[in-house]
């Protein structure tokens, strides 16, 4: 029998086919790696994890094996991979600064240990800047997401007790999450990504305008105050961004808006604290976070430069953070301030290099107002949350953190200044 060979047309359609199927396997590894890292597989499918216990064994073994996965999608991609890096030097210095502390950290082992989950994790945001334009970057984030949210309603709805909070808050939503705020504050960037997604692809409406909406009401479920404000500082922002891009002669007014509000806020909250935390449900203390903030200054000033070590501070049963546990009568498990937790990490040091990779960020940032592409939503929105997250809750350079494996991926296509970063037309 003789064999036909293929026309020119019938092999390019293979390998178009071919490089779809390649195509959905790397998007559908990507999205299961997010939800890994967002806890919404750990929480939907396994025994409720005590959040005072964040080092828990079983969640760190199986982390090892999304680790692999996610080096052995990147390999075809490494040359991307290091040249995401060589941008982000910043970044890379904060990890190999943390790793120093192994020097004089009061458990060498703990934070050897931890530094390697830091470096894999970041290695993880690195590899999704990799592999994906601007666009799909974001739309692969909020797919991830939204089936985040999906499992959170399906989890409140049927079994609330374990998507629903009994005790401390009782009726607040926290899904597959540890707690109702962990909830707030990944539907907010869940939904940072779905409206930045629209952004990307409007005429994706049908889907993307529902799973913003999803993903806003589970905040508004999770009665996270933070988290809804971070959200509708969100929606403020991006209707800030659609305007100054779109309409010139509004830029001046919009500037000046944005200025005075923000400094008319500021003001208020110096001048009547009371009145304006009030308004939102809260105390000035922000939930008791002042008093372990107030206590952990003395820590601080004990290891003003060097800190603990990376990851150590929080050790059990008598490790440095026990008198503030036996102060507070609870097992505090953060700092709750992802600044204060870096500096009990790595002192000084960490924060200043942390502090400029911020302000590195920012301008970069604000560069792309005028200058960059639809992607500006998802960067200027990204980072806002991001800053905003890490002054209530220990976000900044974590290991196993799906905070900082956005950050990281976001920072990386910023800085490396990608052909889909260019103008386009709006």
């Amino acid at each position: 029998m003789v064999s036909v060979p293929f026309s020119e047309n019938q092999l390019s359609a293979r390998n178009r086919a071919m490089m779809q199927v390649i195509d959905l396997a790397v998007i559908g590894i990507f999205v299961f790696i997010i939800l890994f890292a967002l806890g919404a597989l750990t929480g939907t499918f396994l025994p409720p994890i005590d959040p005072t216990k964040p080092d828990n064994p079983l969640l760190r073994q199986l982390w090892y094996p999304v680790y692999l996965l996610a080096i052995g999608i990147s390999l075809p991609k490494l040359p991307q991979v290091f040249r995401m890096a060589t941008f982000s030097p910043v970044i890379i210095v904060c990890v190999i600064y943390c790793g120093l502390s192994t020097l004089w950290s009061i458990d060498a082992a703990i934070t050897f240990r931890r530094v390697i989950a830091l470096v894999l994790t970041t290695y993880v945001g690195l590899a999704m800047a990799a592999w994906f334009d601007w666009r799909r970057l974001v739309q692969v984030i909020a797919l991830a997401f939204f089936i985040a949210a999906v499992f959170t309603v399906a989890l409140a709805v049927l079994d609330p007790s374990r998507g629903v909070m009994q005790d401390i808050h009782a009726g607040a939503w926290k899904g597959p999450f540890s707690e109702k705020n962990q909830l707030g504050g990944r539907m907010t960037v869940g939904f940072i990504a779905c409206i930045s997604a629209f952004a990307l692809r409007p005429s994706r409406w049908w889907f993307w305008v529902p799973a913003a909406g999803l993903c806003f009401l589970l905040v508004l479920m999770s009665t996270s105050k933070t988290s809804l404000l971070i959200s509708l500082l969100a929606i403020c922002l991006y209707v800030f961004l659609k305007l100054y891009r779109t309409n010139p002669f509004t830029r001046i007014p919009l500037i000046f808006g944005l200025f005075s509000s923000v400094g008319l806020m500021t003001l208020l909250i110096m001048v009547f604290p009371d009145f304006m935390f009030g308004l939102i449900g809260k105390d000035p203390s922000i939930t008791g976070r002042t008093d372990i903030w107030s206590m952990l200054g003395d820590a601080i000033n004990k290891e003003f430069w060097t800190g603990y070590g990376f990851g150590v501070f929080w050790l059990d049963p008598y490790g440095p953070s026990y008198i503030i546990k036996e102060v507070l009568q609870w097992p505090v498990p953060t700092a709750h301030n992802g600044w204060i937790e870096i500096w009990l990490s790595a002192g000084i040091g960490i924060v200043i290099l942390f502090a400029l990779q911020c302000f590195l960020a920012i301008g970069f940032s604000l560069f792309t107002i005028k200058y960059g592409g639809r992607e500006t939503y998802f960067v200027i929105l990204t980072l806002v949350s991001y800053i905003g997250f890490s002054m209530s809750e220990s976000e900044i350079l974590q290991q196993n953190n799906i905070s900082w494996i956005i950050f990281v991926a976001m920072c990386a296509k910023l800085f490396a200044a990608e052909r889909s970063y260019r103008p386009l037309r709006q």
